[in-house]
């Protein structure tokens, strides 16, 4: 599988900071929450379905078959699978989330990452060896030269089997990773996923990370995702969030796609056909959130996603994101409306069912079958990782409303179960491995492709070098394994000027993209483009091909654009440094900010696209009085920010009414006085004030009902 990465799972409907059983907020008190909309869909407890009967439980497109890979006792509570080119899969465990409805014992050393064998060739593993236990809630791995790199909840370590017998022997800590998982564990980074630029990608991360000569190697990056990350055949990178079924981006071919002045392509819908109905959702108590089916009017528990990219799927599938949905039972499918590279959009595919009038790809009537990630494997075919919970929403998150409805139906029992699964096209016909690493580069499978690339540099196998560079001369291969054979070159620091002048120039234009991308590395500088080769980069540019037209034009006009990432280091302000009362409540409200806003609004306060709008210099942190009641009670769109319509973001940003009065307070006086912006502080007796006035509110603001909050 090439990445199966961990999603943090997760029904909440947007981003928040909910304490345990506080997820309810302010509603606690209300009647809307003590809602039992539910019961008209059934109170009847949910059965424990063996792997079998859950498997038949799931319907799928015409022309597809699922098969099962792998199921308790081998494994449980999987959240993460990654293949090995040995035919081996590797499992992380969540052993200890929500093993009851209170989240009891989370911190428990006892989930593991363990080592699947298919012994006897049927296609069902049969032989399981704990690779690493007293874990603490394991999330990803990669495998890497000598080793795998593991993450748990803080920490990212290199682990070694000294003697092969797929047990780690040897485990050492190379820096913190995804430390916010210990206060917030939904919302932590996640991810290791190996792309065509020799990088691993993460969500929820503002760093990527290398392997390089025995060392971990971090670099600061786009910030992506909540979970979840995916790659192509072109190296776009595809990422979501809870309430968008994926997101992608072109950042490693210097953000020359999509078209326009977007930076990613969003999914164009949040509609979601389930095929029974599925109203455990964390906030489904809320008005019009359910329809008469039972069913969400949109997803809210998107988690891991998948691209089918060189798979075993066919031309007509070429190009196709899967995305799951653990809330609803499902996977769905967007097929590109054109082939890349002149994707301007997805189409959401959906199939006829003759119960429910619609359905998804992937759809199951078994309300514990939790397809919370997935990946294309080294066969090219789909692999779904099966948490099979029935609660699945963290204990900071869990509303009454999900928790009395688990309650009745016996969601909040039986754990310890998981399964992965196997899409299969029914007439699939195996494709046999590469012979060779080099051969691996170009293999008809993405999957084999970038682990031969990964497996060439990071064990620096300079003596294959003149074996790669006949590979990226070679008219009869693949443009793919071509572009793979430069990469591998640039990855291993051999790639010459002579080799990337000949690409520039070739027929195919992904192989002279390519050329021109890493052109800057031939000549020993990355990120400035050869003034030699600005007339051969003209000449590219009138040729009028799709993307590298535009691309070779910017490369005249300016060179390279701009790969640095910046990180955002927070620096108080000379009236915050000077007032100590200010800045003792601006540094609590920092802290604050970190674990329960950051995540959306970002450290630096710009937001993040299709998360959340800016916060720096924003009219919104101005009146104090709209802020707290914001604040307190969330706000629902559409709504404008310095006069300008924001859009590619959910509609709404839930309350933080579970934070008390000087918590708020602090918060937003640290908002209020970060990042450029200068208000006074708030004090929590107004807060306090405002909480009271508003008391009987439940429901998120509209920007009309607040521009009128005073009158």
């Amino acid at each position: 599988m090439t990445r199966i990465y961990l999603t943090i799972l997760t029904l909440s409907t947007l981003c928040g900071f909910v304490a345990a059983q506080q997820g309810d907020g302010k509603e606690a008190n209300s009647e809307i929450i003590k809602s039992e909309n539910w019961k008209k869909w059934g109170t009847d407890p949910i059965p424990v379905l063996s792997p079998e009967e859950s498997l038949k439980s799931i319907k799928v497109a015409p022309g597809f078959k699922v098969e099962l890979v792998a199921a308790e006792p081998l494994i449980k509570d999987p959240v993460f699978a990654e293949w090995d080119s040995e035919g081996r899969l590797w499992v992380c465990e969540f052993r200890t989330y929500m093993m009851d409805a209170d989240g009891t014992g989370e911190n428990q050393r006892i989930s593991r990452v363990m080592v699947l064998e298919d012994t006897d060739g049927d296609g069902r593993m049969d032989k399981s060896t704990p690779f690493l236990e007293d874990m603490l809630n394991p999330r990803t791995l990669s495998i890497v030269e000598g080793g795998v790199l593991v993450v748990e909840s803080g920490s990212m370590w290199f682990c070694e089997d000294k003697d092969g017998d797929l047990k780690c022997e040897k485990k050492t800590k190379l820096m913190e990773f995804a430390p916010h998982a210990h206060d917030n564990i939904e919302h932590a980074e996640n991810a290791l996923h190996f792309a065509i630029d020799n990088w691993m990608y993460n969500s929820k991360s503002s760093r990527k990370v290398k392997w390089e000569n025995g060392k971990a190697v971090t670099k600061p990056a786009i910030a992506r995702g909540q979970w979840g990350m995916s790659t192509d055949s072109y190296g776009r990178l595809f990422f979501n969030s809870n309430s968008s079924w994926f997101s992608a981006d072109w950042a490693i071919y210097d953000g020359t796609w999509p078209a326009g002045t977007k930076k990613t392509l969003n999914a164009s819908t949040r509609e979601v056909f389930p095929i029974h109905p599925t109203p455990g959702l964390n906030r489904a108590y809320k008005p019009d959130m359910l329809n008469e089916k039972g069913n969400p009017r949109g997803v809210t528990s998107i988690s891991g996603l998948a691209v089918h990219s060189s798979g075993a799927y066919g031309e007509d599938w070429e190009g196709a994101i899967f995305s799951f949905s653990p809330g609803t039972n499902t996977v769905g499918a967007f097929k590109p409306t054109k082939p890349f590279p002149e994707t301007e959009s997805y189409e959401h595919v959906s199939f006829e069912d003759e119960k429910v009038g619609q359905r998804e790809f992937l759809a199951s009537t078994d309300t514990r079958f939790r397809p919370v990630n997935g990946s294309f494997g080294p066969d090219g075919c789909l692999y779904i990782v099966d948490f099979h919970r029935g609660i699945i929403q963290h204990k900071r998150f869990l509303t009454s409303y999900l928790r009395s409805q688990s309650e009745v139906k016996e969601l909040d029992k039986h754990i310890g179960f998981g399964r992965i699964y196997r899409v299969v096209p029914e007439n699939h016909q195996p494709v046999a491995p590469p012979e060779n690493l080099v051969a691996a580069l170009d293999h008809k499978h993405l999957w084999w492709r970038l682990d031969g690339q990964q497996k060439i540099v990071e064990a620096s196998r300079t003596d294959l070098v003149s074996d790669i560079k006949k590979l990226a001369s070679d008219n009869s291969a693949s443009p793919f394994g071509r572009a793979h054979a430069l990469w591998t070159l640039a990855g291993l620091k051999q790639l010459d000027t002579e080799l990337v002048q000949t690409a520039i120039r070739d027929s195919d234009w992904f192989v002279s993209m390519t050329a021109l991308r890493l052109a800057g590395t031939a000549h020993g500088n990355p990120d400035l483009f050869p003034t030699e080769l600005k007339t051969t980069a003209k000449e590219i540019a009138a040729q009028g091909r799709p993307v590298i037209a535009a691309y070779a034009d910017i490369l005249l006009k300016i060179g390279y654009p701009s790969r640095v990432i910046i990180t955002y280091k927070d620096k108080e302000a000379k009236w915050v440094s000077s007032d100590k009362n200010l800045q003792k409540q601006y540094r609590k409200g920092r802290a604050i900010y970190e674990t329960s806003c950051g995540a959306c609004h970002q450290l630096h306060g710009k937001g993040l696209e299709n998360m959340a709008p800016q916060l720096a210099k924003s009219d919104w942190i101005k009146d104090e009085e709209r802020l707290i009641s914001v604040a307190l009670h969330g706000v629902t769109g559409p709504i404008k920010v310095n006069g300008k319509d924001v859009t590619d973001v959910p509609p709404i940003m839930p309350g933080h009414s579970f934070l008390n009065d000087e918590q708020v307070a602090d918060v937003l006086t640290y908002i209020r006085n970060a990042w450029g912006n200068r208000e006074d502080a708030i004090a929590k007796e107004s807060v306090a004030a405002i909480r009271k006035k508003h008391g009987t509110r439940f429901m998120p603001w509209t920007e009309a009902e607040l521009d009128g909050i005073k009158n």
